[in-house]
């Protein structure tokens, strides 16, 4: 618990830093325009994506490929809306790195119930080498 203190009180002096280097390095002006993008990301994603997301969830539901990842996905896309929200270079590079398809991966290894993998059929031996002509009763 006392590491989550902590991390109140060093995260936003860090972004507070990296806000004067920012403002030191390309201005304040380009700073704060930089600032007011990145929010305006942020209200977009939780605007236009709110609902193409609750879909993807609902039919992940309903095709029975409700995983970990997909949940796990949904909830770095909200946290990563946030970020973007919130002000401060940090959060920003937090949020891009959190949109990033790193946990999907393995989602496509997972074999999935629905489908067996059986296959039954019937099949023939043909001998490539054998003549087309010759007949086994002798004719």
């Amino acid at each position: 618990m006392p590491y989550l203190f902590l991390a109140f009180i060093v995260y936003p002096l860090a972004e507070i830093a990296s806000l004067v280097m920012m403002a030191d390095w390309i201005g304040a002006g380009w700073t704060f325009i930089a600032l007011i993008a990145s929010a305006l990301i942020g209200i977009g994603m939780f605007r236009h994506h709110r609902i193409a997301v609750a879909w993807s969830l609902v039919s992940d539901l309903k095709s029975g490929r409700l995983s970990p990842q997909s949940l796990f996905w949904v909830a770095r896309y909200y946290i990563a809306a946030v970020l973007f929200i919130v002000p401060g270079f940090i959060g920003d590079i937090a949020a891009v790195l959190m949109l990033l398809p790193w946990g999907r991966r393995g989602e496509a290894k997972v074999p999935s119930s629905a489908a067996p993998d059986i296959l039954e059929g019937e099949y023939r031996r043909v001998d490539p080498r054998a003549n087309p002509n010759h007949r086994i009763d002798g004719r």
